[in-house]
């Protein structure tokens, strides 16, 4: 199932990511998103930053899934952001895997200038895929709200930390 997601703030392209490869802020995002348990790194990888964010977190989804996971979630984040663009934007390659489930988030997240380069669209492209046979469809359609929620918190979050000046 393919998913898209833009997010706007109102900051530089540095300054979003600044913010996105913040280790205080990547925690603060798991526990915005409930997480019973957070490790995170944050890495230089060639020209560009790695972070990860191991979570442990509630399983709150329907009871067919809950089956397949039992009652807690374990996920791993990874982004891999490349170097800024002359324009001060930026690309990662966002994989999301869950331990206990065969379902896989895959996709790119970027920072594009906008507005004259004092604002930032981050646009997140991916697919979220379940390979489970015959279900498979089902469970993708029970966890993408919970992925769009979880990207729109991050918004909400970014847009709160960065008004207040972090």
């Amino acid at each position: 199932m393919d998913l898209h997601r833009e997010t706007r703030y109102a900051a530089k392209p540095a300054d979003v990511f600044a913010m996105l490869t913040d280790e205080t802020f990547i925690r603060r995002r798991a526990e915005a998103s409930h997480a019973l348990r957070s490790d995170v790194t944050v890495e230089p990888s060639g020209a560009g930053v790695r972070t990860t964010n191991h979570q442990t977190l509630p399983a709150d989804v329907p009871d067919f899934v809950r089956r397949l996971v039992g009652q807690h979630i374990e996920l791993d984040e990874v982004i891999a952001w490349g170097p800024a663009a002359a324009d001060g934007s930026r690309s990662g390659d966002l994989r999301v895997d869950i331990a206990n489930a065969p379902v896989t988030l895959r996709g790119t997240i970027q920072l594009v200038p906008d507005t004259g380069g004092v604002s930032t669209r981050q646009i997140v492209d991916a697919e979220l895929k379940a390979s489970v046979p015959l279900i498979g469809r089902k469970i993708e359609e029970a966890a993408a709200p919970a992925v769009l929620a979880g990207l729109d918190g991050m918004g909400d979050l970014g847009a709160t930390w960065l008004a207040e000046g972090r």
